[in-house]
């Protein structure tokens, strides 16, 4: 059996990046198991958060790369990955910004690609990254979907539906349902009305090559 010991990380567990296979990522923070929202609901209690860090992690060869230093009240968002380089959310509840990097791993270059001020979101619930283009969404619990950044969409949505990309101005989104028995649907919405273009049943999955398989 070979073992190969990962040095750089704790006791995180290593999770895979869609649209490649060859990085993982894994978070750390003291406050264990904590998403965004959680950790914006503790620095509003008036308490403060210890701060996450992400670090990622090559295949084969377990080289870790860690772009980040742990931070009070700052949280560090899981990467998305596109046309090379990852793309993280970063969320500076001290200084009140929003943050956006690219980084190259290879040249481990770290750059701001965008700063907005966190009043631009109602709240952190459901606020992340998606690609291909990189856009920066939110899902409240108000059946609305928001793209915040680099235009401003509010589209309205079915209860159980999340987002899987865009291509142009069509929104592919996945919707489950319960009647009696479980499944899904994919749902393509117009950008700007919102209204549904198709609606057929099944997933789709991407494959680390950057490809959807339907799944019916």
């Amino acid at each position: 059996m070979n073992v190969i010991k990962i040095e750089g990380i704790s006791d995180s567990y290593p999770e895979p990046i869609e649209g490649t296979f060859e990085w993982f990522y894994c978070k750390e923070s003291n406050n264990s198991s904590c998403d965004l929202y959680e950790a914006e609901e503790i620095v509003k209690s008036k308490e403060m958060y210890s701060g996450t860090v992400c670090h990622l992690i090559h295949y084969p060869e377990g080289r870790v790369y860690s772009p980040f230093k742990q931070k009070e009240n700052v949280y560090i968002e899981r990467p998305v990955w596109d046309k090379g380089a990852f793309y993280f959310l970063e969320v500076d509840f001290s200084k009140q910004k929003i943050q956006i990097y690219s980084y190259f791993p290879h040249s481990q270059r770290l750059e701001i690609i965008k700063e907005l001020p966190l009043e631009i979101v109602k709240d952190c619930y459901n606020l992340m990254l998606k690609v291909s283009p990189l856009m920066l969404t939110r899902t409240g619990n108000d059946g609305v979907y928001e793209i915040v950044w680099p235009e401003n969409k509010r589209i309205e949505i079915g209860d159980t539906e999340s987002l899987l990309f865009r291509e142009g101005n069509d929104l592919y989104f996945s919707g489950w349902w319960e009647d009696p028995e479980y499944h899904e649907n994919i749902i393509i919405r117009d950008i700007d009305t919102g209204e549904v273009n198709e609606n057929y049943p099944g997933y789709l999955c991407k494959m680390p090559n950057g490809v959807y398989w339907r799944i019916q």
